[in-house]
């Protein structure tokens, strides 16, 4: 991507120069090529229309599978697309929005053929925010140049026009959806909030219509025993609509409609935690927190059955309330009661953070008391960290050395970069687990990284002293490697890393 500086000193050189280098490069890529081509039929906006409006409707009709490696070249090739597109915005907003529409209308086809649709998706999403931005402005023009009384029957051909829109993209449910979450999530872009409320009460009834539609098949297949693909449609196009009719209430903003909305697709006794954490969110960005606190208290409480994971969420959801609202006391409490459920140090910096300096001396002595009680030895470490208590944590990390062999290597890893000096004890510990796990395994092609922490131990020795004291009731240095040549000795490849 160029910077506005070498932006500028381009525009300064002279014409001949640029052509001159368009045609250089013209024939090096296939993709640069359409490029090119594209750019010199800007200056004849009739033929790049036209031409435009060819190779979108031969994009929808492609069917070819397009395999990862190539996925990001079709990437490239859809922004192109996209980009020359967008040239004729704001100038000819009528025939942008048309062609926009056409492109967006290959959103399925081309998400369907990818391996990985993933940059393909993001590329259509930003299609579809360009859509909401040109269709705005047409929509404002088209408003300017009717009388009052057929303003009506525009915004109902737009609620139609957005509505198609969202209904044709949307591609694999469970997947991405592309189009159809930009264009719900920046509808009010578009609409107004009564023209929203509108599309809202559409999709209300036909919604209500699904479970007419199931009942009534039910009844059928009793005597036709209709085949189960059906309900299974149907159950599918219950499960968009639900997406469609959550994403435009949460556009609208009304919490009260969104809260109706949302228990009719999931009544509140039979509510689970990851509905609430899809509730709860929109709850507090619009500051409804007494609303928030029911369904915490009165629903989560009651529907969580109080498993140790599902309190922990609720108080974390609490906690953030009380944060919102300024509420420090009430917030420290609630911090408290997640801290004694779990000791993690996250859960202690975070309280510590609000805490008064008497509350903090009190915290450390509840962190002292259940680091002893930590079964996992790097939660007990950790936490004795966060308190400062460095020496202690040497210690419980010698008494407790062989508990080490049973943390994975990531988690050793990840806690070695956090460790603070004055703990080469602990450290000393974890590098004679990784080297052990390695060699005991037999993972030659980890040797280099296990010669490495032996090398990292003999710097650790000269600081540490080799000493019976020193090393507390760890082997001293010296007797730990002999032990392990004495183990893997014959593990030739590993030894001449070491001494290299």
């Amino acid at each position: 991507m160029l910077t506005t500086e070498q932006k500028e000193a381009l525009s300064k050189l002279s014409k001949a120069t640029l052509v001159n280098f368009v045609a250089e490069v013209q024939g090096v890529d296939k993709l640069l090529d359409k490029k090119i081509e594209r750019l010199l039929l800007q200056s004849d906006t009739p033929k790049l229309i036209k031409k435009l409006t060819s190779n979108l409707k031969g994009l929808r009709r492609r069917h070819a599978f397009v395999e990862y490696w190539r996925v990001s070249e079709f990437a490239t090739e859809l922004q192109y697309l996209a980009d020359d597109i967008m040239s004729l915005y704001p100038e000819q907003a009528d025939i942008c929005l048309n062609l926009l529409e056409l492109f967006l209308e290959s959103s399925n086809s081309s998400l369907q053929r990818c391996e990985d649709n993933g940059e393909v998706a993001k590329t259509y999403r930003s299609a579809a925010e360009s859509w909401l931005t040109v269709a705005s402005k047409c929509y404002e023009q088209e408003k300017l140049s009717l009388p009052i009384d057929e303003q009506d029957i525009l915004s109902q051909a737009w609620q139609q026009k957005i509505k198609t829109l969202i209904d044709e993209n949307d591609y694999g449910f469970g997947h991405i959806y592309a189009t159809k979450e930009a264009l719900i999530e920046g509808v009010n872009q578009l609409l107004s909030e009564s023209e929203i409320a509108g599309l809202i009460e559409d999709y209300e009834q036909y919604y209500e219509s699904l479970f007419e539609q199931d009942s009534s098949e039910s009844i059928k297949s009793l005597s036709t025993k209709r085949s189960y693909d059906h309900s299974r449609a149907n159950h599918q196009e219950k499960l968009k609509t639900e997406v469609t009719l959550i994403g435009l209430v949460r556009a609208l903003g009304n919490v009260a409609l969104f809260e109706k909305v949302y228990l009719r697709i999931y009544p509140k006794d039979a509510m689970t935690s990851q509905q609430l954490n899809e509730l709860l969110p929109f709850m507090l960005d619009h500051k409804a927190f007494d609303k928030a606190e029911y369904y915490l208290n009165e629903v989560w409480q009651n529907n969580s059955k109080q498993n140790k994971q599902e309190q922990l969420k609720r108080l974390d959801w609490l906690s953030e309330i009380y944060r919102l609202q300024g509420n420090s006391e009430a917030q420290m409490l609630t911090l408290n009661e997640a801290f004694e459920l779990h000791a993690s140090p996250q859960r202690l910096q975070s309280i510590m953070a609000i805490a008064s300096p008497a509350q903090q001396a009190k915290l450390r002595k509840t962190a002292y008391k259940l680091a002893e009680q930590q079964e996992s030895i790097v939660d007990a470490i950790s936490l004795l960290l966060e308190i400062n208590e460095t020496i202690l944590a040497n210690q419980v990390a010698v008494t407790r050395h062989l508990d080490f062999n049973d943390i994975h290597y990531e988690t050793l890893t990840r806690l070695l970069k956090d460790l603070p000096e004055n703990t080469d004890l602990i450290k000393v510990i974890i590098y004679r687990s990784l080297i052990d796990d390695i060699l005991d395994q037999g993972r030659s092609k980890a040797y280099g990284y296990a010669a490495r922490y032996c090398k990292k131990l003999i710097a650790f020795n000269t600081s540490i002293g080799n000493t019976v004291e020193s090393y507390s009731t760890l082997m001293t240095h010296q007797n730990y490697i002999k032990a392990l040549y004495d183990k893997h000795g014959k593990k030739y490849s590993f030894w001449e890393r070491v001494d290299d």
